[in-house]
């Protein structure tokens, strides 16, 4: 909260909020909303929460359209545009599936547009190595080029132990409970690294709410594994139990009634959870994993959505008894991980659930109970990577998936409707630690996999598929690529670029897009960082280059020989000496 008002009173517009699912950003910002209101003096900066998968078009009408839905008249938006400033808080800009820079698309700060701070919040794992470039501000016009110094990241750091305690006290105190703080601290400090788990604020609160069934009948708690996927597994099957005996307890009319009684003939808990996998699923499949759906009955009672959220006896129970809020017509699960959660389960549900919901179907090695053009892992799952990771700790707990995984991997080979199952695969068998060390994996298809920190020693991949792969980090010593295609490969390392002189210095640019050299002989190389090829030459110094570097805005390049400093503007490459008669550590003391 101190960095973040810090920002607020200072020079810079845009400020990146970063945190794993579950630590707490959205939590943050509705406070930091909340104190920012309560704080608000007339005239001064209007904070505006904007919830960032909720807007249809947040390209160029993010702050316009959030202030649509709170009711203002395009009169009155034209009004607050040319006399306001607002303080922006956008929530969950990884959740809406963007890739562009919301402050440069909507023109803040620029003539006639809006006057504005944002602070944009994001989860980390979904972040590209060049992410700043997707929020950093352009500087002026006459440049266009991102600007460090407008520009604040931080991170939310997750609970330390003390938290945790002081959590679980004011937890016990909510309603009688019959374990009491001790209790609590008992166990989460007995189960071996279950601490650390919930060091996660989202899960420390389901790991409160499951503890009790998880450890019941277990005397020996140092010998219990927990993780992250069954803390949701415990969590879901009680919260649904609890919810069914909720539901009893209403005044239901006749009608209400017997749709209970029908439920609870069919198995309330097991229709509530498949009632969450058809929902995941379509979420994932109808709108690209984009978490909030949008219901109208009188113009969407025959799309998809109908199934879910028609007012019918049925779905209005079953809906009322999951894991979803409502805020006028947008429905959503109450946190993104538990769409993700479920989604994961239309893979491979947990193991006392299997089954129920027939994965021996998806487990069936031989593919004849489910064609692989139909199987739930053809759909691209390298870009969810906490779907990814609930599915690897799936791989610990169950034999059969581990198998199946292998499977599909094998069937790629002969199967090129196999590939993108196959990438998914892989991906979740390396994200589960798997070796493939002297593995024979000559032959797969595995486009667009994501191998990070994979093993893979000795492997044999020739005529393998290995498009767009990602092996950064991975162990690949003496693996044969031997015909193997591999556009668009990454190995984790920049491109070897062949010099004629000796370097001696180099620097990137704040934007990363230019990386300068200095060599031996005076010259100094300018290269594009996309291509890496140079694009300038420049020539200003008789002896070695000993230094460069960009300053902060990378709009000035200094550089230093043995006789002088020079400053290069980085837009026409035109130079002036600054310093000369100094030695190698001149430049040092100036930066």
């Amino acid at each position: 909260m101190d960095t973040t008002l810090d920002f607020l009173a200072g020079d810079s517009q845009v400020m990146l909020i970063l945190g794993d699912s579950g630590a707490g950003k959205s939590t943050f910002n509705q406070h930091l909303e909340n104190l920012l209101w309560k704080d608000y003096k007339t005239g001064g900066p209007i904070p505006l929460f904007i919830n960032l998968p909720a807007i249809e078009r947040p390209r160029k009408e993010l702050v316009a359209e959030q202030l649509r839905i709170h009711g203002f008249s395009e009169d009155e938006i034209r009004k607050l545009k040319q006399d306001r400033q607002f303080i922006l808080i956008c929530d969950g800009y990884d959740e809406s599936q963007l890739t562009i820079n919301l402050y440069n698309t909507n023109l803040l700060n620029q003539p006639g547009q809006w006057n504005a701070k944002m602070i944009v919040t994001c989860r980390t794992q979904y972040l590209a190595p060049n992410y700043r470039s997707r929020f950093m501000p352009l500087g002026d016009s006459h440049y266009d080029r991102p600007t460090l110094d407008l520009f604040q990241e931080a991170v939310i750091a997750p609970f330390s132990k003390a938290q945790i305690e002081d959590y679980v006290e004011r937890y016990v105190l909510l309603e009688p409970r019959t374990w009491t703080k001790k209790d609590y601290m008992d166990r989460l400090t007995t189960i071996p690294n279950l601490l650390d788990l919930v060091k996660n604020p989202f899960l420390l609160f389901l790991c409160l709410k499951a503890l009790p069934s998880v450890v019941q009948g277990k005397t020996d708690l140092s010998g219990i594994h927990v993780n992250r996927v069954q803390i949701y597994d415990n969590f879901v099957e009680q919260w649904l139990g609890v919810n069914k005996r909720r539901v009893e307890r209403q005044i239901l009319s006749d009608d209400a009634l017997a749709v209970v009684g029908e439920l609870n003939e069919e198995g309330f808990e097991m229709k509530g959870i498949k009632f969450q996998l058809d929902l995941a699923t379509a979420i994932f499949t109808e709108q690209e994993g984009i978490p909030v759906v949008d219901y109208i009955h009188h113009r969407d009672k025959s799309s998809w959505k109908a199934k879910f959220f028609c007012p019918r006896l049925k779905s209005t129970l079953l809906r009322n008894a999951s894991f979803l809020s409502r805020a006028g017509t947008q429905y959503r699960f109450v946190h993104r991980s538990m769409l993700e959660y479920f989604y994961s389960c239309t893979i491979c549900p947990s193991v006392n659930k299997q089954d129920e919901f027939g994965p021996q179907d998806h487990f069936d090695s031989t593919f004849t109970k489910v064609s692989i053009s139909d199987h739930p892992l053809s759909r691209t799952l390298v870009a969810e990577p906490s779907v990814v990771h609930f599915l690897s700790e799936r791989v610990l707990m169950n034999l059969d998936f581990k198998q199946h995984l292998y499977d599909i991997i094998e069937l790629s080979k002969t199967n090129a409707q196999a590939s993108q199952a196959a990438a998914n695969a892989i991906t979740i068998l390396v994200r589960a630690g798997v070796l493939f060390n002297g593995a024979d994996l000559r032959g797969i298809r595995i486009p667009g996999a994501n191998l990070t920190d994979g093993q893979f020693d000795s492997a044999q991949l020739q005529c393998s598929d290995l498009t767009e792969v990602n092996f950064a980090n991975s162990w690949i010593r003496n693996v044969d690529l031997s015909n193997a295609r591999m556009e668009g490969v990454r190995f984790g390392e920049l491109p070897f670029v062949d010099v004629d002189c000796e370097v001696w210095s180099g620097a990137y640019s704040p934007d990363g897009k230019m990386f300068g050299v200095g060599f031996d002989d005076g010259d100094i190389g300018i290269y594009d960082t996309t291509s890496w090829n140079r694009i300038h030459t420049l020539q200003g110094h008789r002896d070695t280059v000993t230094a460069l570097a960009f300053l902060g805005t990378g709009r000035q390049l200094l550089t230093s020989s043995w006789d002088k400093i020079c400053s290069w503007d980085c837009e026409t490459w035109q130079s002036r000496v600054i310093v000369t008669g100094h030695t190698t550590s001149s430049l040092l003391t100036l930066w």
